[in-house]
């Protein structure tokens, strides 16, 4: 009797079968994009900036060398703890972080649309009627929804361009840092030239008021007159007015000063540096211009380029046929109970291709649209780079030029001070009038003054200089505990992908 030739095992359910299947079908068709080839573009300015000569001048820093971080650039203990304080509070840099957050989820879901989503469904379908039995189906699956076939690299060039949007946004937060760091810095030397031109006018009114009780006692004395009392009291009355002017200032730097720290509370602070002691800032006196293009606003304007040049390949592969697939492997029973039994596996796979014929134009718009827009991003690229050489030439040449007034003024303040001792000499003497001795003591206090502010300039110039050449500010994360930015680990993206943009060519 003849034996019936065994059946065969029945297939089973494999997650891992499905995978295969598109895998076999989409490596034959490896993604070949359609992009530019990006090459950056020239940059619109000079080789190398350097500073004039100027008498005064600080000794500037080799050429070439490298910046330092904030906190070892600026000398002062108490603008640092200001400085710490408001890159933890102030709310524009908060708002500046979670933009990078966003980007970040942006640049997530651009990525998800490169790999198949699969979807596990269960189900069970009733069907009966007017003297019918009700039958019922079940059914378990495995499914792949709509799949592109990226085989023009659509998917992959949306996907560069979120990534390079990301990254310019990651810079961006880095300009916010350091935009951060010397408006602060501006703040405060701007808090401390109102108190020490409040402590100069207090001093000033303090000898004023002492000059009005000397010419007091020379009228008992019948050495002085009436005239010079009188104008004795009219200095004093100014400085008193200055000085209510001089408190009204403190008060406001200080709010201001407390805006940026994003916290209007009093906190602990290291004890000031007067403004005059505070010692010269290391800095290049001459820079070449491919050094700007570390700036982190440059680098934000290139990753933004980038990104216009992949939406280009984008538009392009529009115009080509799509090929996307469909499947679904699972098994069907009437009975739930033999569900997964032998026999009941059930599979569909689906592929399909779509052709553009007839769009209205709307994909020629849209690849027009895009190349527009990469032009746009080359020319603001260009004005970001031709920014940063004006704000460090600017730099330069004020901090030269600003050295030699600081000297001269200190000379000035010399004269005036000597002036004032010969004036008063000579009034004790009776060679000249009690005018002559407060108009001295007056340019004694301008020219005091005036230093200050030179001094202050001069500071916050270094300081301005420092960020217009991007600064020594790490690249911090974004927000504590936050991973590395996606891409780094994306071999579809490659390592030029994740290359710092002033390496990219």
């Amino acid at each position: 009797m003849p034996t019936k030739p065994p059946r065969p095992a029945p297939a089973r359910f494999s997650l891992g079968r499905l995978a295969a299947a598109c895998l076999f079908v989409a490596l034959p068709l490896s993604a070949c994009s359609l992009a530019p080839d990006y090459v950056r573009p020239a940059a619109p300015v000079p080789d190398g900036l350097t500073a004039g000569a100027g008498r005064g001048a600080a000794n500037p820093a080799p050429e070439g060398a490298p910046l330092p971080g904030w906190r070892e650039f600026l000398p002062e203990p108490r603008l640092a703890a200001l400085i710490d304080a408001a890159l933890k509070n102030n709310r524009d840099l908060r708002a500046a972080t979670l933009r990078i957050l966003e980007a970040r989820a942006e640049l997530g879901m651009a990525r998800a649309e490169r790999l198949p989503m699969l979807e596990a469904m269960a189900g069970e379908t009733a069907a009966g009627g007017a003297g019918r039995k009700t039958s019922r189906d079940f059914e378990a699956a495995l499914s792949l929804p709509s799949f592109e076939i990226d085989y023009l690299s659509r998917v992959g060039d949306m996907s560069r361009a979120a990534l390079e949007r990301y990254l310019g946004t990651v810079e961006a937060g880095r300009a916010a840092r350091l935009a951060l760091v010397s408006s602060v810095s501006e703040a405060y030397l701007s808090q401390r030239l109102a108190v020490e031109r409040r402590r100069l006018t207090a001093r000033n009114l303090a000898s004023f008021e002492s000059s009005r009780a000397f010419v007091e006692g020379r009228i008992v004395s019948g050495q002085s007159d009436m005239l010079d009392l009188e104008q004795a009291r009219g200095m004093a009355a100014f400085a008193r007015a200055q000085l209510a002017a001089r408190e009204a200032e403190v008060v406001r730097t200080g709010n201001a000063l407390s805006v940026w720290l994003g916290d209007f509370g009093e906190t602990e602070l290291p004890p000031p540096l007067e403004l005059l002691k505070w010692p010269a800032l290391q800095l290049p006196a001459a820079v070449r211009s491919e050094t700007l293009l570390a700036r982190p606003d440059v680098m934000e304007a290139e990753h933004m380029l980038m990104a216009s040049n992949a939406d280009i390949g984008a538009a392009r592969a529009a115009f080509f046929p799509s090929i996307s697939l469909t499947g679904n492997l699972g098994v069907m029973s009437m009975e739930l109970s033999s569900l997964f039994g032998g026999g009941n596996e059930a599979w569909s796979f689906g592929p399909r291709i779509t052709l553009p014929i007839f769009s209205g134009g709307r994909n020629m718009a849209n690849l027009d649209l895009a190349e527009v827009r990469k032009d746009m991003a080359v020319v603001e690229y260009e004005a970001a780079v031709q920014t940063a050489f004006r704000e460090v030439k600017d730099g330069l040449e004020l901090r030269s030029r600003l050295g030699e007034r600081l000297s001269a003024q200190a000379d000035y303040l010399g004269t005036q001070r000597r002036v004032l001792a010969l004036a008063t000499n000579s009034y004790l003497n009776g060679a000249v009038s009690y005018l002559e001795v407060l108009e001295a003591q007056r340019n004694v206090l301008e020219a005091e003054l005036e230093l200050l502010e030179i001094k202050m300039e001069q500071i916050f110039n270094d300081i301005s200089l420092y960020a217009a050449l991007g600064g020594g500010f790490p690249d911090e994360p974004e927000s504590p505990g936050d991973s590395p930015p996606p891409g780094q680990a994306d071999p579809d993206l490659g390592a030029a992908a994740t290359a710092p943009a002033s390496a990219r060519q």
